[in-house]
């Protein structure tokens, strides 16, 4: 077990990919009572990530391309894994674009952009070379340094005076219905749905009892933050200016004043957001380049740096501005992307290797 992350690395490394770059959006705001969405969502969330294990668990150890493969065929199961790979590696590219949004806007206003995106993917990439188990030791301390700052902001908006508990009514002024549908069309995909990429990574999970486990504690955990990072945003600035906020968490931070000296804590959530990325890029470029390897048969970690500097690109060309950015993200990556790719091809593929398992131990079950 000693090249086996541990339960709390497992834990650690979900929850970073789960907060990311959403708990600094929030909730897609189609409803009013966005607070409302996360906690409704954390339960199709745990039958998802229930249906991704015994996916995995049920036919072989190796993780979701050897099964793409052993479910339709060498040439076909081998396209599949390349599609996911170019899935992964666009899912990283956004966050990379969410990022350099937001370190462009409060940190790094003079410096060119492309400056900062190579100069982030490199490290990311010479995080990813060491492999899993630096990155599960890395997600330790930076799922630490996320709550803590997330904390600190929390702390300091009540200090400053900022948090009206009014700001959240009326509360289910439309009725459930509304919270249900953006729940199931929206937050269930992003960013629960992400964690299909630990099927690629199973094998050095530590076994099936310690992925669970930490998958379902990191989906309770994350929906909780994402809750309370909500309400947060809703109480220092309610519903109204919420819902056109492009950044309501680092527009909240920008409230905090605390005696005219503690102001402005706009790096707080630029760093929550920039240790986010980091980790889950480099969770998304390792299976990347997993699934290079898988089709190429080279190891895997000479794919790495190329592979990071194709994120960095990528990031860079995605779309033409970040409104364009927004809207692609809520409508064609959910539907045409995420859905497909986190839920159709996954069970497509389960229901195909149940049927061969039936049929051979039909077969093997036949008098002679």
């Amino acid at each position: 077990m000693a090249n086996k992350l541990t339960t709390f690395q497992i834990y650690s490394l979900m929850l970073v990919l789960l907060l990311g770059t959403s708990i600094l959006f929030g909730t897609p705001k189609l409803v009013e009572d966005v607070w409302l969405v996360q906690i409704v969502t954390v339960v199709p969330a745990l039958l998802l990530f229930l249906f991704y294990t015994a996916f995995v668990s049920s036919e072989s150890p190796k993780g979701l391309y050897a099964l793409l493969i052993s479910a339709w065929g060498s040439v076909l199961g081998k396209t599949f894994v390349l599609c996911y790979t170019v899935y992964f590696l666009y899912i990283a590219a956004r966050n990379v674009r969410d990022m350099l949004e937001l370190v462009m806007t409060t940190l790094l206003r003079a410096t060119p952009q492309e400056i900062v995106v190579v100069l982030f993917v490199l490290i990311i990439a010479y995080a990813t070379y060491g492999g899993m188990l630096t990155l599960g030791r890395l997600s330790e301390v930076v799922i630490g340094l996320i709550i803590l700052f997330f904390i600190a902001i929390a702390a300091l908006l009540y200090m400053s005076g900022s948090l009206e508990l009014q700001r959240m009514f009326p509360f289910l002024s439309k009725g459930i219905v509304p919270i249900i549908k953006t729940s199931m069309a929206n937050s269930l995909w992003f960013p629960y749905g992400e964690m299909i990429v630990f099927l690629v990574l199973c094998s050095r999970m530590g076994g099936k009892k310690s992925f669970r486990k930490a998958g379902v504690w990191a989906v309770i955990s994350a929906g909780l933050i994402l809750t309370l990072s909500d309400l947060l945003q809703i109480w220092t600035m309610g519903m109204a200016y919420k819902k056109f906020s492009t950044f309501p968490l680092l527009d909240a931070a920008r409230l905090i004043n605390v005696l005219d000296f503690i102001n402005r804590m706009d790096a707080l959530v630029a760093f929550i957001t920039i240790f986010g990325v980091f980790l889950k890029c480099a969770v998304f470029l390792y299976a990347g380049a997993k699934g290079v390897s898988v089709v190429f048969r080279r190891a895997s970690r000479t794919y790495i740096y190329p592979l990071a500097l194709l994120i960095g690109a990528m990031s860079l060309i995605v779309t033409q501005n970040f409104a364009e950015h927004s809207e692609e993200g809520l409508h064609f990556v959910i539907y045409f992307l995420h859905i497909p790719f986190q839920f159709v091809l996954p069970l497509l593929t389960g229901a195909l290797l149940w049927i061969r398992s039936n049929r051979k131990r039909g077969n093997a079950n036949e008098p002679i």
